[in-house]
């Protein structure tokens, strides 16, 4: 937030160069296990689901893996600025170009449990270019774990490009409610958050505030009953974190497909009834999975899974985005094994949602592949090729 006030909110990105410290291979382990639990519960009860069961070391919350390096035109991130009223001004970061033969738009990853910068060069040298964004959570367990929680910062002190940082709302244990939240009552944390970011260069982040708001698989997950409550807990954390990190770009992230509990009447009510207003938000944003009714092999199932009846598709998010003149972002997007009733190796849906970005460039901020070879996802490409080989060739190819 804050940046340059009244630039174009679809600018292109900046990009640093990190000083290099060490990770935290002791939290980035046990973080790894605890959130891929909840992703796996994700996958399991699709967007009804509930909290992910535990998992292996390659789980969704440890981000100690993803690769350097800005991508030519680099994608558009309104960069605004929150004062103590909430109020915001429009602005964005810079891009630098580059010669890279990528995807002109912002691209990123997540590697679920490569815990070394060697995974992370491999990773770019095998698509051809490296990443501009890379996918990390803090540890959340209890408040005090979240609001010190740093090795997902540390780990990627070398990255020259963004995080794309999903911060909860609630922690897994004695969460409390977020009327508690939109109230003040743990302000130190979301201070501790800010500084932390700032303090290892990160104060560019794309800080997701209470990523998939309608996942009702996570602490915070919303409902039409406390839709309300939601909305004044994101407004009240992004104005805190904005008067520590005035350059932060937050975003809006809701899960694809999935309804809005209370409000399945209105398909679109994740995204009408949980949207926090354009003065604190930078991105909007939807994860996306080719998993139960987004499942899509054939040109009739893509065009249900991006304008569905169940939820919001991603058409209907760059429409949203479109008429709050704001970029759009699919922070998570992948394969789902068809044990957990996704289609497995489906090159189709890669050359979609490929597809679908280069359609929607001038408008995307960023993409990130989730790239986690356990089987409760099992959708990797990189860190296990064999998994989806055909896939795995296509998204190559493209990227």
């Amino acid at each position: 937030m804050g940046g340059l006030a009244g630039a174009d909110p679809l600018a292109r990105l900046v990009v640093h160069t990190r000083p290099s410290t060490h990770s935290r291979l002791g939290d980035v382990v046990h973080h790894a296990r605890h959130h891929a639990h909840h992703r796996a519960q994700h996958h399991a009860l699709h967007h009804a689901l509930p909290t992910r069961p535990a998992a292996s070391r390659r789980g969704r919350l440890l981000a100690a893996a993803t690769a350097a390096l800005l991508l030519p035109l680099a994608a558009c991130t309104p960069s605004t600025g929150t004062g103590a009223a909430g109020t915001r001004d429009e602005g964005a970061r810079a891009s630098t170009a580059s010669s890279d033969p990528g995807p002109p738009w912002s691209s990123g990853i997540w590697l679920g449990g490569a815990l070394s910068d060697g995974d992370l060069e491999r990773f770019g040298a095998w698509r051809g270019d490296p990443a501009d964004v890379v996918t990390t959570y803090p540890a959340y367990a209890t408040w005090e774990e979240l609001r010190t929680s740093d090795w997902h910062v540390d780990t990627f002190a070398g990255f020259p490009g963004r995080l794309s940082y999903g911060l909860p709302l609630l922690p897994e244990r004695a969460p409390g409610t977020l009327r508690d939240v939109a109230d003040g009552a743990h302000d130190d944390v979301w201070r501790s958050v800010a500084r932390t970011l700032v303090a290892g260069d990160r104060g560019d982040s794309f800080v997701r505030i209470g990523l998939e708001a309608n996942g009702t698989w996570f602490p915070w997950g919303a409902t039409a009953a406390t839709a309300t409550d939601f909305v004044a807990a994101y407004r009240h954390v992004a104005t805190v974190m904005a008067q520590e990190a005035p350059d932060l770009s937050f975003v809006f992230d809701i899960s694809c497909g999935a309804p809005l509990r209370g409000a399945e009447d209105d398909r679109l009510s994740a995204l009408t009834r949980l949207y926090p207003g354009d003065d604190v938000v930078d991105v909007v944003g939807c994860d996306h999975y080719d998993s139960f009714t987004a499942r899509a092999t054939d040109r009739a199932a893509w065009e249900e899974s991006i304008r569905p009846s169940t939820g919001v598709g991603l058409l209907d998010l760059v429409d949203f985005a479109t008429e709050h003149d704001k970029p759009f972002a699919v922070p998570e997007w992948g394969l789902t094994a068809r044990s957990a009733e996704g289609s497995g190796d489906n090159p189709y849906f890669v050359e979609q949602m490929f597809a679908f970005f280069r359609e929607h460039r001038d408008r995307l901020a960023y993409e990130n592949y989730f790239d986690e070879p356990n089987p409760y996802l099992g959708s990797s490409l990189f860190l296990t090729p064999a998994q989806n080989p055909e896939s795995s060739e296509v998204y190559r190819e493209l990227w």
